[in-house]
């Protein structure tokens, strides 16, 4: 017998006992019907409980004084709260839910069916079908490198170029800088191409990915003449930069990576990146007060490390390459998170795995790169 059909019986015995004692019905019926008895009939709405202890005088046990009484039965045998426990259909030892339960839980059911629409305010990352298919592109980049961050290593590149082009002996004697940041904006420029998120030159980022290898073949020599030659070439990408027109002749949307992005310049601008952060950032409040420039190193040096896995290189299929590259994506990241959690012991440790990762996979697989 569950504890309610029990607490019903006692009510009604209660009542019984109750109304034996006085001999008058019409003054005792309050006392009849204890808290209990308001439970609702299936499918009938509950009535009002009636107040006990206003018409009856509750008996009182010599033993226990503090114990209330409704004739013979004690008091505290009622629930305080009569209509919340009738109206309560939580299931007991395993008992089925009643049907209204169920009913009134269908609509959450629904709610959280996998066949209702998406989310309105989510808009999904837009789909790499529109890329020509190739060897590249298949790199979600805003999981790698947040726009602004590749946008900002950009401006940065091109100021250091644009300070080594300023005359013939600046150029002289800034050929390798201006090298690797014409290497690294190519480079970038296919990240922003690919990117999710979109930039005011992104549509035109295939011309500057082709200036910056035309720039990488011109700044050669030195001399007025190859001084003029990348310097009409670079006045094009700071066109294309600051929003204008690109350059008339054909390029191609998509190209593998390894066509524009050799990978001995990224082991350059590898090594210049890591050396900075090292001799740069030595304490915990350096750090801090770099967090956006070493965020962005690392960021880009991560982007660096995606690219180098590509299919489109020289020993990519090997796995003991793709080993060596996730380690240097996996230190990147974990260089990125150390700077937003300001743990500077997580950033040295994560230094460190960048640089085991470029020592372990050199003596195995530089020499495949021309001119290492």
């Amino acid at each position: 017998m569950t504890l309610r059909v029990w607490i019903t019986v006692l009510a009604i015995g209660s009542g019984s006992v109750v109304g034996g004692c006085s001999g008058k019905s019409e003054t005792t019926a309050p006392v009849a019907q204890p808290p209990v008895s308001t439970a609702p009939a299936a499918g009938g709405a509950p009535s009002a409980p009636a107040p006990v202890a206003a018409t009856a005088k509750p008996a009182i046990d010599p033993a226990h004084p503090e114990t209330k009484w409704i004739g013979t039965i004690p008091y505290d045998v009622f629930y305080d709260q009569p209509l919340v426990v009738a109206s309560d259909t939580t299931p007991v030892s395993g008992a089925a839910p009643a049907p209204a339960q169920a009913s009134t839980s269908a609509p959450a059911t629904t709610a959280s069916s996998p066949s209702e629409p998406a989310d309105p305010a989510v808009t999904p990352a837009p789909s790499k079908g529109s890329t020509p298919a190739v060897e590249s592109g298949r790199n979600d980049w805003g999981k790698i490198i947040p726009l602004d961050l590749a946008l900002e290593a950009v401006k940065v590149a091109r100021t250091e170029m644009n300070a080594s082009l300023q005359t013939v002996p600046k150029y002289n004697a800034g050929l390798i800088t201006i090298q690797q940041n014409a290497a690294l904006m190519g480079m970038l420029a296919i990240v922003i191409a690919e990117h999710p998120e979109a930039a005011n030159w992104k549509a035109k980022a295939k011309y500057v990915r082709d200036l910056c290898s035309e720039i990488q073949g011109k700044a050669t020599e030195k001399g007025g003449a190859a001084k003029q030659a990348t310097s009409d070439l670079f006045e094009q990408i700071t066109t294309i930069l600051d929003g204008g027109s690109p350059p008339e002749k054909e390029s191609q949307d998509s190209v593998p990576y390894v066509e524009v992005a050799d990978r001995s310049e990224m082991m350059k601008i590898i090594d210049k990146t890591m050396n900075h952060l090292k001799s740069n950032i030595g304490d915990a409040k350096r750090m801090k007060e770099q967090a956006n420039e070493v965020t962005r190193d690392l960021s880009v040096l991560r982007a660096l490390g995606v690219m180098m896995s590509d299919p489109s290189y020289d020993a990519a299929d090997n796995p003991e390459y793709q080993t060596y590259t996730k380690a240097f994506i996996d230190g990147a990241a974990l260089g990125v998170e150390a700077v937003k959690t300001d743990k500077f012991d997580e950033f040295q440790t994560a230094l460190n795995r960048l640089n085991t990762s470029c020592n372990d996979c050199h003596p195995k697989f530089r020499s495949q790169d021309s001119g290492n």
